[in-house]
């Protein structure tokens, strides 16, 4: 989750927003789902013990602004490779995939913001031409990617990478969770990497 200061009050707070409740619940009607704070260590525990079986990476913030939240997901990340738990990435949490297996990343120029950055565009994704939501300025370096790694999809007008998976781990820099309604082909995608599906 985000850490964040609430007005008058001198102190941080684990906060994430509505969007993903509001999307778990409409797209994955049937699912439980916790919020996991940033508590470090501590987190293997939390999450062994409450049987989690999938692990979402949200976004939000860029990495290194909160090491305590850099540093429980990179835990988090780590844990649940070793355990084998699905882990869908999401803007911030593709890029903490992509530093974790050595990738680099760089700050986008100001075209690249003018195309990233609370806005929507075309992607080249599995084929056909999608549109999605776009809140980030960072970009991935792309001869930096883990060789273990499949690209699937990237953005129309500057061919910068969107999206890239393998059996363990499905990340995108769009936000399914901020669509006004649930995506139909967005879900199917995140179905059938759950389901081991292409």
């Amino acid at each position: 989750m985000r850490i964040t200061n609430a007005v008058g009050y001198d102190e941080p707070r684990d906060t994430i927003a509505s969007d993903w409740s509001n999307y778990m619940l409409s797209a994955f009607p049937d699912s439980q789902f916790v919020f996991i704070p940033n508590i470090e260590g501590k987190v293997i525990d939390y999450i062994d013990k409450l049987k989690i079986d999938v692990i979402i990476l949200s976004g939000g913030d860029d990495l290194g602004v909160y090491p305590i939240r850099d540093h429980t997901e990179t835990i988090v990340l780590k844990h649940a490779l070793k355990r084998k738990i699905p882990i869908i990435a999401i803007c911030r949490g593709m890029q903490l995939v992509h530093s974790y297996f050595g990738g680099k990343l760089e700050p986008g120029n100001s075209n690249f913001v003018n195309r990233h950055r609370a806005i929507t565009h075309l992607i080249e994704i599995d084929g056909s031409t999608k549109e999605v939501n776009s809140y980030h300025t960072n970009n991935l370096v792309e001869d930096s990617i883990s060789n273990g790694f499949e690209i699937f999809a990237r953005c129309k007008s500057d061919t910068s990478i969107e999206g890239f998976r393998n059996k363990s781990i499905l990340a995108m820099m769009w936000h399914p969770e901020r669509d006004a309604k649930v995506i139909k082909w967005n879900k199917l995608l995140i179905d059938n990497f759950l389901n081991n599906e292409k």
